[in-house]
């Protein structure tokens, strides 16, 4: 046999079949596009933040250390913590430490905030990350401090300068030499999250003006520390190792009583496990549209090859092998499963890019690791041969066992009763895959909903122009009080006022300090560091007492304003205003009392607070807040100017509103709300397609048995209703199939959802609607059409 012309024979064929039939090639090439096109882009996002390992060399045995204290609060390390470990657990494991923190690059005029890490000796001969450029080296040369660049940033701010190493750049006003540039792969230790710098900790302690943190040990700690274990030491070793060096006479580290002080985790390469569990359920959502789609086709392709049931019984009769027929099938579902597949690439690759600018566009550190690389290539290349081999057996298999006289005899043929539970079965199956996917979306749209209003601790009609900058000249608070003087004076302008951080803002919100109470365990307390007006202007009530005021200044007497939980936690019912409590080793004086709030997640629920004022601890981090008559976005150039007049040296200044800022907030919900709600869309429009292309079909193979209805009295109502009900029965079958299994899936995402239940009525009940009204509106049409049949013609056409 000429294979090479037998499947040229083959290709010519099933061209010419599937130009006869252009509506269902069309839909069966959509289905497929958009199966493999979502599941391909959804591939690459769980790969990017879940499955892929990172560039390490033996990234199993890299642990992350975290501590708690005694009230089981994570504790920051310091310097000295990692000194003492690396003394310790020489042969236990190699620990390495650093510190991610911001930084100022400026390339010619423009400067730019960046991620940075303060980083140990040994940190890249620990990671055995090799760069793309130079050396992977910090140690100073001539004199000069040492940076070792990431990929991103020489790219986009250096120009991708092929002769980069050697030459200095500024990071934070100091001339930096530049050492070398990572690779592309390698964007720090936190996933999602790109580092653009590396320095040593000796050049973060001396030459960046940060002494005071090398001997500090306290929660205001930010270093992080990994360590690579050593063969045969397990986890629970390390970790008590790790305790012994840190806890202890003359260290500040409490241990929590009852439980291990240092806890490990293994987030560089996830085992099989976590890999499971947390990819699995993902994964097993890609499954279901992929099946979708394929159940869609095989419908389609079922339907078909009824249709061409005498043709088939012909060229079998005329000699045509079994073998011959399932290849010739198979071919046409190649052709339009290629297609489908090519176009679903580029369908995902849109999705990516789109997905992918709309984070970049809200957080600027952030590169969520969505590409079609080749990890995303071959996911998409098994699903397209998977799709086509699932979608193309049903009709070879009627093909291999067709009973040649039967499709001879009559063109309704015996096969037709036999196959009608295939086609059942999988719209059933579709349907209830349907049934999990719109369910899901329900639940996390309602979850969307229900952060969107989270009362987040302020006024969200605040009209507030959010202002980071980087001064030339300090103290930091002096700073920024003659700012907010001049800046109260531009037309326009209602207040103004700073704080360390602006709630809801990620960055370091995860400090606490220190709080003492009679009787009670030392708690670790978030905090902010907010100036005089801060309550007023941010539109945070004070539920008694007062805020934080002019009069609370350096040398003044301490006093600390506490949220409404930490009241009820020291005080009980006693009434805390004139109440003292230890706040960091001094005696503070609660004045007022504040609204409970959310300091990092909308999510997250109310925990203890301290508003400290900043004169009074003051911080070198910092964010103005400019209340505006109008809308903040007029502003910002007459405050770009008068800052520039107030401090001409000064570097990067970042501007938003505090709109934006609550909206950025919401970003992983709107995304979450937003995938979930097109992939159960996706999932019902596949599912209607498919059930209109069965119904369709079916009607056109009983049009004889609708004629003879017709000239025996049923009116066209009675015609119309008749299909819906088929239709609707065809259907019915998977709506408790997939409710129960919406009820398992809502289950698995009860820790990513918000304030709804995996037993949320709503999810199930409108999922069941839904399915009703996929089945009515597939119908409708081909149920319009039956009921417009011309008797004599349906008769005659037999």
């Amino acid at each position: 046999m000429n294979y090479p012309e037998t499947l040229w024979q083959d290709v010519r064929i099933a061209l010419r079949t599937l130009r006869r039939s252009p509506a269902t090639t069309a839909l069966s090439i959509l289905s497929v596009a958009l199966g493999l096109g979502l599941t391909t882009a959804l591939f690459s996002v769980v790969d990017g933040i879940l499955l892929r390992p990172f560039p390490i060399p033996q990234a199993d045995r890299v642990v992350r250390a975290s501590s708690v204290g005694e009230d089981g609060r994570y504790l920051g390390y310091g310097w000295p913590d990692y000194e003492d470990m690396s003394r310790s657990l020489a042969g236990t494991a190699e620990v390495a430490a650093y510190e991610r923190k911001g930084s100022i690059i400026k390339t010619g005029d423009e400067t730019k905030f960046i991620l940075a890490y303060a980083v140990s000796p040994n940190f890249f001969d620990f990671l055995g990350v090799r760069p793309l450029l130079g050396a992977a080296s910090l140690a100073p040369v001539e004199g000069r401090p040492s940076v070792v660049i990431g990929h991103r940033l020489w790219r986009s701010r250096l120009g991708g300068d092929p002769d980069i190493v050697g030459k200095t750049v500024m990071l934070s006003s100091k001339a930096f030499r530049v050492a070398g540039v990572m690779p592309a792969d390698f964007t720090g230790l936190a996933r999602l999250v790109v580092n653009d710098a590396y320095f040593s900790v000796d050049d973060w302690f001396n030459v960046l003006g940060r002494g005071n943190e090398r001997t500090e040990r306290d929660g205001h700690c930010d270093f992080e520390l990994v360590a690579r274990l050593k063969p045969g030491v397990s986890d629970t070793a390390a970790a008590d190792a790790m305790d012994a060096a840190i806890r202890g006479p003359g260290k500040y580290k409490p241990a929590p009583k009852g439980v291990r002080g240092t806890l490990l985790d293994r987030p560089f390469a996830p085992g099989w496990k976590a890999t499971l569990i947390g990819g699995g359920g993902l994964l097993l959502t890609l499954g279901l549209v992929l099946f979708a789609a394929c159940a869609n086709v095989a419908q389609l392709r079922l339907a078909q090859a009824d249709a061409r049931r005498k043709e088939i019984g012909i060229r079998m009769a005329l000699g045509a092998g079994s073998g011959r027929m399932v290849g010739q099938l198979l071919v046409e579902t190649a052709l339009f499963g290629v297609v489908g597949a090519a176009l679903g690439i580029l369908f995902a690759q849109g999705l990516i890019e789109t997905t992918t600018g709309f984070l970049s566009a809200r957080y600027s550190y952030i590169d969520p690791g969505i590409r079609l690389d080749w990890r995303a290539l071959t996911f998409a290349l098994t699903a397209s041969v998977a799709a086509i081999l699932l979608t193309g057996l049903a009709p070879a298999r009627h093909a291999v066992r067709l009973n040649v006289m039967e499709f001879l005899k009559s063109e309704q043929g015996a096969a037709g009763g036999r196959r009608s539970w295939q086609v059942r079965g999988l719209i059933a199956t579709q349907m209830g895959v349907s049934v999990v996917l719109f369910g899901l979306a329900v639940l996390f749209l309602q979850s969307f909903r229900n952060a969107a209003n989270v009362w987040p601790g302020l006024d969200p009609t605040k009209r507030l122009l959010v202002v980071e900058a980087s001064p030339s000249f300090g103290p930091a608070e002096r700073w920024c009080r003659e700012v907010c003087e001049r800046l109260v004076t531009l037309p326009g302008v209602r207040g103004a006022t700073f704080a360390r951080r602006l709630p809801l803002s990620g960055s370091g919100g995860g400090m606490t300090v220190r709080v003492e109470l009679p009787g009670q365990a030392p708690l670790g307390v978030g905090l902010n560091n907010v100036a005089p007006n801060y309550f007023r202007l941010m539109g945070t009530r004070v539920l008694a007492g007062r805020g934080i005021d002019v009069g609370d200044r350096k040398g003044g007497p301490l006093v600390v304003v506490i949220s409404r939980t930490l009241a009820r936690m020291a005080f009980g019912s006693r009434n805390p205003l004139g109440e003292w409590m230890r706040v960091e080793g001094a005696m503070r004086q609660v004045v007022g009392v504040a609204e409970d709030a959310p300091s990092n997640d909308l999510h997250e629920a109310f925990e203890p607070f301290v508003y400290l004022p900043y004169a009074q601890m003051p911080s070198g981090d910092f964010t103005v807040l400019v209340e505006t008559a109008g809308e903040p976005q007029a502003l910002e150039q007459a405050v770009r100017v008068e800052l520039k007049r107030f401090d001409p040296a000064i570097h990067a200044m970042s501007f938003t509103t505090l709109r934006r800022h609550l909206e950025q907030a919401l970003t992983f919900d709107q995304l979450l709300a937003t995938v979930s709600t097109s992939l159960g869309a996706v999932g019902f429009l596949l599912t209607a397609a498919g059930l209109f292309g069965v119904i369709q079909h079916a009607v056109n193979r009983r049009t004889r048995e609708i004629g003879l209805r017709m000239s025996l009295g049923a009116r066209p109502g009675q015609i119309h209703r008749l299909v819906i009900e088929e239709s609707l029965r065809m259907s019915v079958w998977g709506v408790p199939f997939g409710l129960v299994a919406l009820g398992g899936a809502a289950w698995c995402v009860r820790t990513v959802v918000f304030g709804v239940t995996p037993l949320d009525p709503l999810a199930y009940v409108a999922s069941a609607v839904a399915a009703a009204a996929v089945g009515v509106a597939a119908s409708w049409l081909p149920a319009w059409r039956a009921s417009r049949v011309d008797p004599m013609a349906a008769l005659r056409s037999e």
